[in-house]
């Protein structure tokens, strides 16, 4: 059976604070204190094509709320075809947590091989944290410093086969850009786009676009 990736989007593929409003209802929009801004959508789907690449078997099944708000299809068509080649369902059971969510999607499927990329780490029973990767910043979601990291080692153990509460977590340092988050005079908006000209994600997401277009 294949390894899965349970997959959410709000703090993983953007900023976690993502809102629609009455007079937008079908257009979500990411909110900083607050307030809705301009800042782009799924704008890190490049570099979890790059993350997921090695592993051509891995399967993904979405683990988010734009299932239920926008419909399977719409949330499907939110990520690259490279992504949605490897989706095979959306965990959608009404639990009162995420984990209670993707346990009894994982049980139904007769899934023992799973890993959840997931900003809502509310819930979570500690017995079962090996099998989470949460960044803990809401606002850089998938590019806090430490994550990728993490992800790709527990991605190689997933799918060799390895227990994942085998697995030692890479440790996380506190990255210049989460320094700039505890400054009261820089906003998050600043913050993302310092991260943006942030070399090394840079090259990371380079690295994304060039392996995406030799596969197209």
């Amino acid at each position: 059976m294949n390894p899965v990736l349970y997959l959410d989007f709000d703090g993983i593929l953007h900023p976690a604070d993502v809102r629609v409003t009455p007079e937008e209802p079908l257009h979500p929009r990411v909110y900083v204190r607050g307030k809705p801004t301009d800042e782009p959508l799924f704008r890190y789907v490049s570099l979890l094509e790059l993350l997921l690449y090695p592993h051509p078997d891995l399967r993904i099944v979405l683990a988010t709320s734009w299932v239920r708000a926008f419909g399977y299809e719409s949330a499907l068509k939110q990520l690259s075809p490279a992504l949605q080649e490897r989706v095979i369902g959306a965990a959608t059971f009404p639990a009162p947590t995420r984990f209670g969510t993707i346990s009894f999607d994982a049980e139904e499927r007769g899934l023992t091989c799973w890993l959840a990329l997931d900003g809502d780490q509310v819930g979570w029973p500690e017995e079962h944290l090996h099998q989470l990767v949460a960044p803990t910043n809401p606002y850089l979601a998938l590019v806090e410093h430490g994550v990728t990291a993490t992800l790709a080692r527990m991605l190689e153990a997933l799918c060799a086969g390895v227990p994942l509460d085998a697995v030692t977590n890479v440790a996380r340092s506190t990255s210049t850009v989460a320094h700039l988050f505890a400054l009261p005079n820089f906003t998050e908006a600043e913050v993302l786009r310092a991260l943006e000209e942030d070399a090394r994600v840079e090259e990371i997401l380079r690295q994304a676009r060039v392996r995406r277009d030799k596969v197209i």
